[in-house]
């Protein structure tokens, strides 16, 4: 569904006519952004792989990037068959990591960010069944400031958004969920104290 289809199923929603979306346009997009975000970082968490430089120094910047935060750091060693685990720390400000290796080529497992849905025909990178779920979260958004009633029904659209949130799978490189013909089959990583 493209951002325009997911505003007038909100309207359809809310027992408005679903041609008076100019009226709720800056609005609902407001909304609808807010309830991608929460999407994107709290449930799909997608995850890509990034190739940086470290400098001098061992720091690997990620700024202007569209990386949420980097998971795990490898290198290829010349002749070597696997990766090597690197380890790092965040900066401070955010901006990257530090390593201990100075000037060297990583590979980085990273939680990206989607940009913002700004023209009509945008589509959310989500899974086609969760589109829907974020006109659920404008009618929330919409109706939970107005009277009790409103307020009563917004916590029905609340709880539909983020029961679609529950269903959505992590996505990307390095998910712990993956599919397996017609089942999901989840990698447990269980830690026992010694």
């Amino acid at each position: 569904m493209t951002l325009s289809q997911i505003m007038k199923l909100a309207l359809r929603q809310l027992d408005e006519d679903a041609e008076d979306v100019s009226e709720y346009e800056e609005l609902f997009k407001v909304y609808a952004n807010t309830g991608y975000a929460i999407a994107v970082r709290g449930y799909l968490r997608p995850r890509e792989l990034r190739e940086l430089v470290t400098d001098e120094q061992g720091r690997a910047l990620t700024e202007g990037m569209d990386v949420e935060r980097v998971i795990e750091l490898t290198r290829a060693e010349a002749g070597a068959a696997a990766l090597e685990r690197v380890p790092f720390i965040p900066l401070a400000d955010g901006s990257g990591v530090r390593t201990q290796l100075a000037q060297t080529r990583l590979y980085a497992l990273c939680e990206v960010r989607y940009p913002e849905m700004t023209e009509d025909t945008d589509e959310p990178r989500l899974p086609e069944d969760a589109h829907a779920a974020l006109a659920d979260y404008i009618c929330y958004r919409h109706l939970s400031s107005g009277s009790l009633a409103k307020q009563s029904r917004a916590k029905f659209f609340l709880t539909s958004f983020y029961q679609a949130m529950q269903r959505m799978l992590p996505a990307g490189a390095g998910s712990v969920t993956t599919r397996q013909n017609l089942y999901e089959a989840t990698r447990l990583r269980a830690v026992f104290p010694r």
